[in-house]
């Protein structure tokens, strides 16, 4: 079992004293093992995509050649997120590269989006594969598989239908900076997403508009089932909530790099620059942070847990190891998603790897 924070141990065996006291330990002491039986779901750790081979910023690695190639033989250039659909295959915006892949379930790799080069293809609808983007560092896959992407470079939202058409949802006349939060409802009719220290909306009868503002760096956002919004501030080392009138709540992060940890409050704890999160059925949250090289879950009632121990620099190891195995397997995962079958998906680090852990 791993090791419980000192706190919980206190007087663990013996009577209790206080009603009080013997009731928040209990508490404590029932969340940590729900985490337990939380946490034995899942199984091992693997490399789904990425050679890691070059790391180097803003250079494209993609060749033709790569086109339905094992996504393990493969190098990505600097993929800032992976999310999957529901037809069992692995969406990833291959950002310096300006392509949006597909992994089908047979491991294979194509291009879903984009000419590789970095232009502005158009708005008009016409084949995905024929429009050029330019630094693509988003996307939200919908249920009927349509995919959505955050077109940095070209300061657009555009829609993937399922039948590969691609066009254009709209365009932010004051620019899209840095960040890769996105989400697009099912109808097209509202989006959310990050740019910079703005949190920004669009539907069809406002257009864009700035609901939130004052982040440090905004990164990932994410809806739960209430569709309340969530985001992280990575530089800002937090999470907020942002209800629609756009007040910001703090849920998560003591706003350092340090602090609190496994077993404490997630307003406690340090996210040395918290960039992924992804809501779990149960109501808890995963959050991936970029320097502290690990993965976190929140639970429902506020407590926060480490999930995945990551290491820096780089490292990257741990393939058919338990994904809690002592030792380093990660380190600087960017985003995080979760599938309608439980399994795990973290885009790790500037080689351009996606790491999955799945279930039992």
């Amino acid at each position: 079992m791993s090791q419980l924070p000192f706190r919980h141990f206190i007087l663990l065996s013996g009577a209790l004293l206080l009603a009080g006291v013997g009731a928040t330990l209990a508490m404590e002491i029932n969340q940590y093992h729900n985490f337990e039986r939380f946490s034995n779901q899942y199984g091992s750790i693997s490399t789904i995509a990425g050679t890691g081979e070059d790391r180097q910023k803003y250079l494209n690695n993609w060749h033709s050649e790569f086109e339905g190639k094992p996504a393990i033989q493969v190098e990505l250039s600097r993929p800032h997120h992976a999310i999957a659909d529901y037809q069992g295959n692995v969406i990833i915006a291959d950002k310096d590269a300006h392509g949006i892949r597909r992994i089908d379930e047979q491991g294979q790799i194509t291009t879903l989006a984009g000419t590789n080069q970095c232009a502005d293809g158009g708005d008009q609808p016409a084949p995905a594969q024929q429009v050029a983007l330019c630094f693509p560092n988003g996307i939200w896959v919908q249920r009927s598989g349509a995919v959505d992407i955050l077109d940095t470079g070209n300061n657009k939202v555009r829609r993937v239908l399922p039948n590969g058409q691609i066009s254009t949802l709209f365009h932010d006349p004051s620019g899209i900076e840095t960040g890769r939060g996105l989400w697009v409802s099912s109808d097209a009719t509202l989006a959310y997403y990050a740019s910079g220290s703005e949190l920004k909306r669009w539907t069809p009868e406002a257009g864009v508009e700035v609901i939130a503002s004052g982040f440090k760096e905004l990164a990932n956002l994410a809806l739960n089932d209430k569709n309340q919004l969530y985001v992280t501030d990575r530089n800002g080392h937090k999470v907020y909530r942002v209800d629609a009138k756009g007040n910001k709540t703090a849920v998560a992060g003591n706003g350092k790099i340090r602090g609190g940890g496994h077993g404490y409050p997630a307003l406690e704890t340090g996210l040395n620059e918290v960039r992924g999160i992804w809501f779990h059925p149960n109501g808890g949250y995963f959050l991936a942070t970029h320097k502290g090289g690990q993965i976190w879950f929140v639970d429902p009632s506020g407590i926060i847990h480490l999930f995945i121990d990551g290491g820096r620099d780089h490292q990257h190891s741990g393939d058919g190891l338990p994904f809690n195995a002592v030792g380093e397997k990660i380190s600087e995962p960017r985003a995080i998603s979760l599938d309608h079958l439980g399994n795990l998906y973290i885009t790790e680090n500037d080689y351009g790897y996606i790491r999955k852990v799945s279930p039992r």
